[in-house]
């Protein structure tokens, strides 16, 4: 499902002279003390715009086909990057797909209906059931019509397989800094139902016990930072990563305990107040990378993600980093459906 090589790693030039300007006592520019990085997770597959949910599905839709399965089911929001990427790998496999929407959002544009994600699984012929249906009840009519049904929860996250894409990854982080000399002391991302988040936590704390640890003047132990995007009751959110880090932890070799409470580090104060919505910080950072890089992130995801590491940075929350990597998740396919971002 993913592409043969390594997503890849680009530095945010443009935003880091942005974000942390420096200047030398002869008053030339100098170099920052924190440089800014970017994970293009939104091109880690040519699978219908790729996404971290794809490095998830890489484990999950083996065990689909191992099992018999012909047909995935799995829920999201109405414009869920992961109903669309469940679509596109099942299309790759020859499975069908059932998906079971939720609507969170409130208001939204028409377009919200139409385009975007909803357009995009239309395309890949995965059928839609009516809003908010039951899953034993679309479960079951699968079976009555002959299908093998297998239930993926919402972003795969509480699969017992979803976390484990996101421990790899870091084995991959690990590779990347060595080609590029480099080490992302701090790596943010935005977190929603956490299973990317979940993964990374455990995929890192292996790392640390099977490689040398980090030495040198500068290197700092990695911190790991997600930018809710979520919006739930405080310290949900973080209960529900603890979990799955843990799960994940225990199949990757790890014992539970080797994945502690202070691992989770969720970060609420850039998700706008509601999932899905998108309020005028969030719309204005959007923006001030898309000018600066060329980059595009999406309102719900990324872009909640984005504003968090612009604010933080602004705040002055990284002068202890150095390489400050921000993981891009994917999602702008959903751009279409906010017709307003602009």
């Amino acid at each position: 499902l993913l592409y043969s090589h390594p997503s890849p790693i680009e530095p945010l030039n443009r935003l880091t002279e942005e974000l942390f300007p420096r200047n030398s006592p002869n008053g030339s520019k100098a170099l920052p003390s924190t440089k800014l990085w970017i994970k293009r997770e939104d091109s880690n597959s040519g699978l219908a715009f790729g996404g971290n949910k794809i490095r998830k599905l890489e484990y999950v839709i083996p065990d689909a086909v191992s099992s018999g399965a012909t047909t995935l089911v799995t829920t999201g929001g109405l414009q869920s990057n992961h109903m669309r990427q469940v679509a596109a790998a099942a299309a790759r496999y020859g499975l069908k797909t059932r998906l079971l929407p939720n609507d969170r959002v409130e208001p939204v544009a028409p377009e919200y209906h139409k385009l975007g994600n909803i357009q995009i699984t239309s395309l890949l012929s995965a059928t839609h059931s009516p809003h908010d249906s039951e899953v034993n009840k679309v479960m079951k009519a699968c079976s009555d019509d002959g299908e093998v049904p297998y239930w993926i929860p919402s972003g795969a996250s509480t699969h017992p397989l979803g976390g484990l894409g996101y421990a790899r990854f870091a084995f991959e982080i690990l590779s990347q800094e060595r080609e590029l000399n480099t080490y992302f002391d701090t790596i943010i991302l935005p977190c929603a139902s956490g299973s990317t988040l979940g993964g990374m936590i455990a995929g890192f704390k292996l790392l640390e016990k099977t490689n040398e640890p980090p030495t040198g003047p500068n290197r700092k132990a990695r911190k790991l930072f997600g930018i809710d995007a979520h919006a739930d009751t405080p310290g949900e959110s973080e209960v529900r990563v603890l979990g799955i880090a843990k799960n994940t932890a225990i199949k990757i070799g790890l014992s539970e305990s080797d994945v502690q409470e202070k691992d989770v580090v969720i970060d609420e104060r850039w998700n706008a107040g509601k999932y899905g919505f998108v309020d005028d910080q969030t719309q204005a950072e959007i923006k001030l990378l898309a000018r600066l890089e060329g980059i595009l992130t999406d309102p719900v995801y990324t872009g909640k993600a984005l504003t968090g590491v612009i604010g933080k940075a602004r705040l002055g929350e990284f002068e202890e980093s150095q390489n400050v990597l921000f993981v891009h998740t994917g999602g702008v396919p959903a751009l279409s459906a906010y017709p307003d971002v602009r």
